[in-house]
């Protein structure tokens, strides 16, 4: 039988440290060639004044829990200036004002459909985990206070993992709208043992900061890189939300993985006008030095023990979340299914209705 999911079933079964868990035993498998993950692929189409339809797929094979995933969204998005910033949206035009988003997971003994679901959840978890996982290894280890850079379904999960491997006194909370801030705090507070405090402003909650994680939808950076203090983490869940002058300071300076910028296919208008192709996925530092990407170490050499984290108290370190991994959804997906069978939660149906007699 093939299981279904909700968002909700999931979130009810998946512990933060099982997540985490998971996405290290993955990281360490791809950094020893055991894992394997596709790049992304992005095909953009014009639909209606000022937005476009995104059709998104990024898929992994995860052997050690003989799993493979592939996940995909099928959106129509929007560019809009707030705050003085460039930021993208999804827009809920699904029937019922919903988003699109699933992971469907495969047996790689039998080829067989085993899972299929919504990605949400667990598509911001595995953002947020792969941050903390680098925190985990970059951030000083009495690391107490966090910047919190966003109030969004991203920012939620930062909180979540971040307070799973540090012991977080004080979370200071940054958006440009107050009441947001203010319904995040109220939302978020009974969840982490950390004091959840409304920050009015950037340099407020970045000043004396151990760590400063920004999760936003902003595509330029946050705040200047001059800011950053010595010992601070940095962390971001896509490149332009730091600038030139923080990834310069960084030491060391590590990314997700090497092909950095999504598969990107454009059809109907001039990729120019698309920010995402233009702009979003740029990372500072390619303006001045060529091949940055393929210099850099990745997150799945620092959990494998190929380079060394923080060694040096004093140092600003930084990960960046260049671009999202197909092994993620494979990692955090078998967690979920093996916790959903042992739950009895989902709903099953015939796995026969996903399969044929003549040869693919």
């Amino acid at each position: 039988m093939t299981l279904i999911l909700t968002n909700e079933e999931i979130e009810e079964i998946l512990p933060v440290s099982a997540c985490l868990q998971v996405l290290e035993e993955a990281y360490r498998d791809l950094g020893s060639g055991a894992a394997a993950t596709v790049p992304r692929y992005d095909v953009f189409t014009p639909e209606g004044v000022n937005s476009y339809y995104e059709y998104k797929t990024m898929s992994g094979v995860f052997p050690r829990r003989k799993i493979a995933a592939l996940r995909l969204n099928s959106s129509v998005v929007k560019w809009h200036e707030k705050a003085g910033k460039v930021r993208k949206d999804k827009l809920p035009v699904a029937p019922g004002n919903r988003f699109v988003g699933l992971v469907m997971l495969f047996s790689t003994e039998t080829g067989e459909p085993l899972a299929i679901f919504p990605d949400g959840y667990v598509q911001k978890m595995r953002v947020a985990g792969a941050g903390a996982i680098a925190a985990r290894y970059l951030a000083r280890d009495d690391a107490s206070t966090m910047a919190l850079l966003g109030t969004g379904w991203q920012a939620s999960a930062h909180v979540l993992t971040f307070c799973a491997v540090r012991k977080l006194v004080q979370v200071r909370v940054y958006s440009p709208t107050a009441e947001n801030r203010r319904r995040f705090i109220s939302e978020m507070q009974s969840q982490v043992a950390a004091e959840l405090v409304d920050s009015g402003s950037v340099e407020e909650a970045i000043d004396g900061a151990d760590l400063i994680t920004c999760a936003t939808n902003a595509l330029s950076p946050l705040f200047p890189g001059a800011w950053t203090q010595d010992g601070v983490h940095l962390t971001c869940v896509k490149p332009c939300e730091l600038d030139a002058t923080a990834y310069r300071r960084a030491k060391p300076l590590v990314i997700h993985w090497h092909e950095a910028k999504p598969f990107q296919i454009v059809v109907g208008v001039d990729p120019q006008s698309i920010p995402d192709v233009v702009e979003g996925w740029r990372h500072p530092l390619t303006q001045q030095v060529s091949g940055v990407w393929d210099d850099l170490p990745v997150l799945s050499h620092l959990v494998s023990g190929k380079i060394q984290g923080r060694v040096d108290r004093s140092a600003v370190t930084c990960f960046c979340n260049n671009v999202g991994l197909g092994l993620q959804f494979a990692a955090v997906g078998s967690e979920v299914l093996l916790r959903a069978r042992e739950a009895k939660v989902g709903r099953d149906v015939p796995t026969e209705w996903f399969l044929e007699s003549v040869h693919p």
